[in-house]
């Protein structure tokens, strides 16, 4: 390197995840009876992952990340079989005084709003308002997943405590430049209050990029409507809120799904409710999420959630959940667990 004039940079490694374990009993809407489980992500999904980052100058940095999905109740890779290996994040990138702009499997923009605006955060098991905008993932109400393969994304840097972020997609369709996904959100903080709003819009031709569609598939809309279809495009927008008055946390969360299918068009708007309030060593946590459906699926789904977090240090954390999942016309369905979360 040196004969040839070239410099190398020296490049930093940071190895992390989260694991995340719980026992209890899990039963859907729609599900006969229920199950006895030893399952994974009851409040996170697990995942382990890397960040390298090297300087290009004294305010510019590259950097390149990979961050995949498990299930530690069995091992395998992934939140189910056959998902992408590196799901979570698979990135290169330049982040600097003028923001950050990454390229790979980067973050769908509708998805850390959610988290920001309800007291479970990202739990796919235990939180109304993941359940409610995802229906548990990549087979949801929203289209495509908690990130976007083959996207771009840029987010500018903290300005007076408000953040934005531009992403798109690429449908790579021959022939086909507007089949894509492009979307965006914004956040500010100021001392205890959050306010974010979020948008996105997706085209057909982009729906087999890498994410799974949402639609006609088991345990999403399929499943609470009755029919099986596809969708052809999709407009979603979000507002949410939280501010800590230190004594009790709340939360509210609105969310607007407009998607046209192959037999017609569904609208869903759902309206989210949470608190976070400090009691002992951890916090007493409760949200409740209402979903209204309207044209080719027309039902109400009411969901709601109470349990405790218990903060035994920054790493670990222990917690019990109770939720109540109730689809009108198909019934409704109890899921409970005490679990474990280790981050590093």
């Amino acid at each position: 390197m040196g004969a040839s004039g070239m410099a190398s940079a020296d490049v930093e490694v940071d190895f992390y995840g989260l694991l995340d374990l719980f026992a209890g009993s899990r039963e859907s809407a729609v599900a006969a009876d229920d199950s006895k489980v030893l399952d994974a992500g009851g409040m996170t999904t697990s995942y382990v992952g890397f960040n390298a980052t090297a300087d290009i100058n004294e305010s510019t940095l590259a950097f390149a990340k990979a961050e995949m999905f498990l299930r530690p109740d069995t091992g395998d890779d992934g939140r189910y079989n056959g998902d992408e290996f590196f799901a979570r994040a698979a990135q290169v990138g330049v982040q600097g005084d003028l923001g950050t702009f990454a390229a790979g499997r980067v973050s769908a923009p509708m998805f850390l709003p959610v988290i920001f605006s309800n007291p479970f955060g990202g739990s796919f098991v235990f939180s109304p308002a993941i359940l409610h905008s995802y229906q548990g993932g990549n087979y949801g109400a929203t289209v495509g997943d908690s990130g976007w393969s083959n996207g771009l994304t840029y987010t500018s840097p903290s300005m007076s405590g408000l953040t934005a972020t531009v992403t798109y997609a690429f449908g790579e369709e021959e022939g086909e430049d507007s089949e894509n996904k492009f979307g965006g959100n914004l956040v500010y903080r100021n001392g205890g209050l959050m306010l974010t709003a979020a948008a996105h819009s997706v085209k057909q031709g982009a729906l087999n990029s890498g994410d799974s569609p949402g639609f006609g598939e088991s345990g999403g809309l399929a499943a609470i409507g009755g029919g099986a279809f596809s969708i052809t495009d999709q407009d979603a927008y979000l507002v949410g809120a939280s501010y800590d008055f230190e004594v009790i946390k709340v939360y509210g969360m609105f969310h607007s799904l407009n998607t046209d299918t192959t037999t017609g068009d569904v609208d869903v708007d759902t309206y989210q409710g949470g608190v976070d309030i400090p009691v002992g060593p951890g916090s007493v946590l409760a949200s409740y999420a209402n979903s209204d459906f309207e044209g080719d699926i027309d039902t109400e789904r009411k969901t709601w959630t109470v349990g405790y977090d218990w903060i035994v240090n920054e790493q670990f954390d222990v917690y019990a959940n109770y939720m109540n999942d109730d689809v009108d016309d198909l019934g409704d369905g109890d899921t409970y667990g005490v679990g474990a979360r280790f981050k590093f």
